[in-house]
């Protein structure tokens, strides 16, 4: 069986606030300003990969292969991937390509698959760690023919297909997928990261990355620029807060509180 897991990199979410900066032109966050982590749910899903295949073990052998579309510094998160004992991890190159929305990442995962094919099944966190847009996965099933089952926590092979846990509004749920399928993965007390041993941590930052470019993949990639650009950020921009501190005067407690009470009713508060 042959799992793939899209991871991508984000921003580290816990940068303090205070540190945040935009770049106005590019309407993304600015360059440099955190250390560059792979998307939590994406995590999720490699430690979702990671267990299905010990629970294979002895039926049938699982090669899980890390994807991620970026530039060049998105190896690392590959890395990660690998140390984690992901078998492979391939780079595809977003150097001279349009712009990265979720369509055409998809698009360009999609032409990714057919070229590792034979393939059972494709992993992708419920959404990003910073835009949360959750859409890669639904348009790569969408665009590979393949059934979808979104939010899931758990996976479990039977014959012909797979039963996924999945989390809905009422609770959990088992759904039944034919082979080949897409799963988008959502955090759980089930699927929690674990933590890279230092010698997978070393051999990972030795190892080979393939890096497959969009030529590649699909040609001179005029379709991937026809489908790109349909969702435009016009404008990103940090909110602004102010605060002023007003001293309730008065002689008396009644009298502060005969003020506040005035000073609230003028601010239409009361």
């Amino acid at each position: 069986m042959r799992v793939i897991v899209c991871v991508t990199q984000i921003v580290d979410p816990e940068i303090p606030p205070s540190e945040f900066r935009l770049n106005a032109e590019r309407t993304a966050a600015a360059e440099g300003i955190g250390q560059l982590v792979m998307s939590i749910f994406d995590e999720n899903a490699v430690e979702v990969a990671l267990q299905l295949r010990e629970r294979m073990l002895e039926r049938e052998p699982v090669e899980i292969i890390a994807l991620t579309v970026g530039p060049p510094a998105a190896a690392d998160v590959l890395r990660k991937a690998l140390s984690l004992r992901a078998d492979r991890a391939i780079l595809i190159s977003s150097e001279g390509g349009p712009v990265l929305d979720g369509v055409v990442v998809a698009s360009l995962l999609k032409a990714a698959v057919a070229r590792l094919h034979p393939v059972d099944l494709v992993l992708c966190g419920r959404e990003t760690g910073d835009w949360h847009g959750g859409q890669v996965g639904p348009f790569l099933a969408e665009a590979l023919g393949w059934a979808c089952v979104t939010f899931v926590s758990r996976i479990e092979v039977i014959e012909g297909g797979f039963l996924m846990r999945r989390q809905s509004d009422e609770g959990w749920e088992i759904v039944w997928a034919r082979r080949p399928a897409v799963a988008t993965i959502t955090n759980d007390e089930t699927n929690v990261p674990r933590l890279p041993k230092v010698r997978d941590t070393m051999l990972a930052a030795r190892a080979p990355i393939p890096v497959w470019t969009i030529p590649e993949l699909v040609g001179e990639a005029a379709e991937l620029w026809g489908t790109s650009g349909r969702l435009q950020v016009r404008e990103l921009a940090i909110p602004s807060t102010s605060k002023a501190c007003e001293w309730i005067e008065g002689e008396t407690v009644q009298e502060k509180a005969a003020r506040l009470v005035q000073a609230l009713r003028e601010r239409r508060i009361l």
